[in-house]
């Protein structure tokens, strides 16, 4: 049955870094869309937005009931996001530019909307924009997309003023929902839905790591605790990236057990062509090269990686995304290359044209380049953890990650393997798609006939 949906993501309604947040939202509207369901995104206005929606008034160019500068504007905010900046800074530095930025907002008109009617003093009133993509000459193919939503909800401040009410201890954000049957909240957000009593709000849990990893800021902890809090509140089911995530949520939080969980995991596209074998123009020609898909961030242990590299003179190591300080670390050893951010193209030839991916993080919930490197037939080799071992099964070759003569190792292995590994991938894609392509994702999500999990693991 055809339902109405209103999407609430930051992922995709605010521009920021959440990366493995936007592949999850951006393959589930995917799979929503071929089935056919009406999907609306919650996007935050800000400044330059009315602006140019004063502008395009004063003009009295269009007709009345045009949107065309409006609907430039919001695919202009949503195309902000710069995925080279740091992704972590100092503790000090990183609260002192989150305080700058919430008081540059603290006063501003969309801002103080939203906190008037958090606090009731002003009424909700969903304002819709149709999105008419044709009005547009061109869409970057980051953006494409957004070209899946019917309409814009348009809520001003909405992300900017949900942070601060945590920090502050101000009402949340509330918005109106009363038109739609479904409400996916993509990740723990601090919002109030107002809707029909015969609707359902579904929120997404991908980990938990900011309740438990020790890198990680006090602010950021206590936002999240916030967040976590209004969602749990808010959702009549949970949905979980891995089998991983839901067990762990279970041992931390017993008293919300009460609600209807499931596992929906992220998905990708199994349509790429069945890559035998390929020279890795990453590297350098006639030199085999691996690579591996970073973030600024201490768990995902790319530092390991690069000093294994140091004995494995035989393979290059190309590095996607931000590293930060990494980068610019001391004896550098000359088989490593730092590619920093490439669009979502570019990355996939990578991992196609590469002998192995490598994803060496100490804590995941889930690890989207295991599946993009599978549905390219490229073989895996990953850290000895759970969520890692239930997401690829027999068909990774694993390292201790503390370790690296045992990171040596596995690259070793899997250049000597090269065939066989490509060959298990084969043997079992049509297992894979099943799992882990999008057209299955929203029968999973929406919880129609879900078959139970299968593990990619020997029979």
């Amino acid at each position: 049955m055809k339902q109405n949906i209103l999407v609430v993501s930051e992922a995709l309604g605010e521009p920021n870094h959440k990366r493995g947040i936007f592949h999850f939202t951006r393959e589930l509207m995917r799979s929503l869309a071929a089935e056919g369901h009406e999907l609306t995104l919650l996007v935050e206005t800000n400044r330059r937005y009315r602006k140019l929606r004063q502008r395009e008034r004063r003009t009295r160019l269009f007709p009345p009931q045009a949107r065309n500068i409006e609907l430039l504007a919001l695919y202009r905010f949503l195309d902000e996001i710069n995925m080279a900046e740091p992704l972590a800074r100092n503790g000090l530095r990183r609260t002192l530019d989150w305080l700058r930025h919430k008081a540059t907002m603290s006063v501003s008109p969309d801002y103080v909307v939203c906190f008037l009617r958090a606090i009731g003093l002003r009424g909700l009133h969903a304002r819709l924009i149709e999105n008419r993509t044709a009005a547009l000459e061109y869409i970057p193919p980051d953006l494409r997309h957004l070209e899946l939503f019917r309409d814009f909800q348009l809520e001003p401040g909405f992300y900017s003023y949900q942070d601060s009410s945590a920090f502050l201890l101000l009402p949340p954000p509330r918005i109106d929902a009363s038109d739609y049957d479904v409400i996916v909240i993509d990740t723990p957000t601090r919002v109030v839905v107002r809707r029909r009593p015969d609707a359902k709000v579904i929120c997404v849990v991908h980990d938990l790591l900011p309740l438990t990893d020790l890198k990680l800021s006090d602010v950021a902890t206590r936002l999240f605790l916030s967040r976590l809090l209004t969602s749990l509140k808010q959702a009549d089911e949970l949905a979980f990236v891995s089998n991983y995530s839901m067990m762990r949520f279970r041992e931390l939080l017993p008293q919300f057990a009460h609600l209807p969980a499931r596992v929906v995991y992220p998905r990708t596209r199994f349509d790429a062509p069945d890559v035998l074998h390929l020279p890795a123009p990453s590297g350098r020609p006639g030199r085999p090269s691996f690579v591996v898909v970073v973030s600024n961030e201490p768990r995902k242990n790319v530092a390991t990686v690069i000093r294994a590299f140091r004995n494995i003179p035989q393979a290059d190591l190309v590095v996607i995304g931000y590293a930060g300080e990494i980068s610019r670390m001391r004896n550098l050893p000359p088989n490593v290359r730092f590619a920093g951010y490439v669009g979502e193209h570019e990355k996939a030839a990578l991992v196609a044209e590469a002998h192995g991916l490598i994803m060496p993080s100490f804590a995941e919930g889930f690890g989207v380049p295991i599946i993009e490197a599978l549905a390219a037939n490229t073989p895996v080799l990953c850290s000895d953890i759970a969520v890692f071992r239930e997401v690829a099964g027999e068909l990774a070759d694993y390292f201790d990650p503390f370790a690296t003569e045992s990171i040596v190792a596995s690259v070793t292995r899997v250049l000597a393997r090269q065939e066989e590994c490509r060959a298990r991938i084969r043997a079992r894609r049509s297992e894979l798609t099943e799992r882990f392509g999008y057209e299955t994702q929203a029968r999973d999500f929406l919880g129609r006939h879900a078959p139970p999990e299968r593990q990619v693991a020997a029979q």
